[in-house]
């Protein structure tokens, strides 16, 4: 299945040489990635940051580097999740990019995975950071081990390295999540 995904447009600002504010950036964000995780859900990245505090000077697009699911260790990324409807008449036997439940299994990069994905379901997964997750489009179902909770535009979700999924079984989604790099502990 495939989902057309709309351009985000992304305006990034900053300072010239002699301390005036203005526009880098002006277009639809450049780091587009359709089914970067599972067939159907796109990301597109916004910007990354690799330390904190984050530079704030020079011309480097931080909004244009390679793809990683995880942000940097010691940083973080913004990025849009745009994830489609469960599809009419959907059976989930005929649907041959879904991944049964199985035991975790850690991904390269570090997520932790725990099947449960299908064509509008992302898999069961954590990972070692902060999640800010806002919904700005549409219906998103965020699946955690004590139930469901149904999410609608403006609904915010703040995430610390629990298990969870998403799904839309009622209608697509556009999602922005600020993820930063974290640590379990002991």
């Amino acid at each position: 299945m495939e989902l057309k995904l709309k351009p985000i447009r992304r305006v990034v600002t900053g300072n010239d040489a002699q301390g005036r504010s203005g526009v880098v950036y002006d277009s639809a964000a450049p780091n587009v990635n359709p089914g970067a995780i599972r067939p159907g859900t796109g990301m597109t990245d916004l910007w990354v940051y690799q330390e904190c505090p984050a530079p704030l000077n020079g011309t480097r697009d931080d909004g244009n580097l390679p793809f990683s699911f995880e942000p940097p260790e010691c940083g973080g990324h913004l990025r849009i999740v745009q994830s489609p409807a469960k599809p009419p008449g959907y059976n989930l036997a005929e649907d041959k990019t879904a991944v049964p439940l199985h035991e975790p299994r850690q991904r390269p990069g570090g997520t932790w995975d725990k099947g449960g994905a299908n064509a509008f379901s992302s898999p069961v997964h954590k990972s070692e950071t902060v999640d800010y997750g806002i919904l700005l489009e549409g219906e998103r179902v965020l699946l955690l081990d004590d139930g469901e909770y149904v999410m609608n535009p403006g609904d915010v979700v703040i995430q610390l390295g629990n298990w969870h999924g998403w799904c839309n079984p009622n209608q697509g989604s556009l999602m922005a999540f600020v993820m930063m790099g974290a640590n379990y502990g002991d």
